[in-house]
């Protein structure tokens, strides 16, 4: 993209106030148009990476979930496939940040390949029966080119673990010095997720593989998790403490329905 400088060259050579002007003017008008460029070749790429993504997760039926589930035989069919298994295909859905983590699932650590989107937190593990292959999710979903010349049948799928932790459903706890020493917890931070009724139903722990890559981590979750929650607090949760426009309820009403607004949603 030599067209702007070239183009501040020839600004540069001009001594006329008007001309320069005008050349002022194509180059605030080309570089507005390269960076559109630039947005939308991030976005298309975002998008690529999406469906790449859909297309290598599986997602458990709730008879995986929960083994002990009692489920009338009728149901069985409807419900042996989840019905969330295209959601993460979104034109509006950003990817942050993925990568490899250790979690710690029942005192043992399993390696988790995580993704970070702007309005959730996607946890999967390998694939039983996979063990040959290798571990890294980057090298083993299939790109376009590899899917086109290998098949899609060889591409290491991921399953999702439980499921998707929304931002403005979890705490952060960063394990200090003092906690790391005493537990054997190195590069760790937990995860602690909560219901709209304020029950902890998940807890998650995980280790990265240095202190810069957890802090890396660490950093990405807080600043989107923010980002998420000024979203919400913006559109959804306005949109519910505007009063009616043909009644307006009582000053008393109204502060206990903020303050229940306030409790569901941490």
């Amino acid at each position: 993209m030599k067209v702007p400088l070239i183009l501040r060259d020839i600004e540069a050579r001009t001594e006329e106030p008007q001309e320069r002007a005008v050349v002022r003017e194509i180059i605030e008008a080309e570089e507005h148009s390269l960076r559109e460029l630039d947005d939308k070749m991030k976005w298309l790429k975002n998008f690529e990476r999406l469906l790449e993504i859909q297309r290598n997760i599986f997602w458990p039926p709730v008879t995986e979930l929960d083994p002990k589930v009692y489920i009338p035989e009728f149901l069985k069919g409807a419900i042996s496939r989840q019905p969330c298994e295209r959601l993460i295909v979104s034109p509006r859905r950003q990817i942050i940040l993925e990568g490899s983590l250790h979690m710690l699932d029942h005192n043992k650590p399993q390696e988790m390949y995580v993704i970070l989107f702007d309005d959730m937190l996607l946890i999967t593990r390998r694939k039983k029966g996979l063990h040959k292959k290798k571990s890294s999710l980057t090298e083993n979903w299939p790109s376009s080119c590899s899917r086109a010349s290998s098949g899609g049948d060889s591409a290491l799928r991921y399953i999702v673990y439980k499921q998707p932790l929304s931002l403005d459903r979890f705490f952060i706890h960063d394990v200090t010095p003092h906690e790391s020493a005493a537990s054997k917890l190195e590069a760790a931070f937990v995860l602690v997720n909560l219901n709209r009724f304020q029950q902890i139903v998940t807890v998650c722990t995980f280790q990265a593989q240095t202190e810069q890559i957890k802090q890396t981590w660490l950093s990405k979750l807080r600043d989107t998790q923010d980002k998420w929650k000024r979203t919400l607090q913006n559109t959804v949760f306005r949109s519910q403490r505007l009063p009616s426009s043909a009644t307006t309820p009582p000053k008393g009403t109204q502060l206990l329905r903020d303050a229940s607004i306030n409790r569901e949603y941490p």
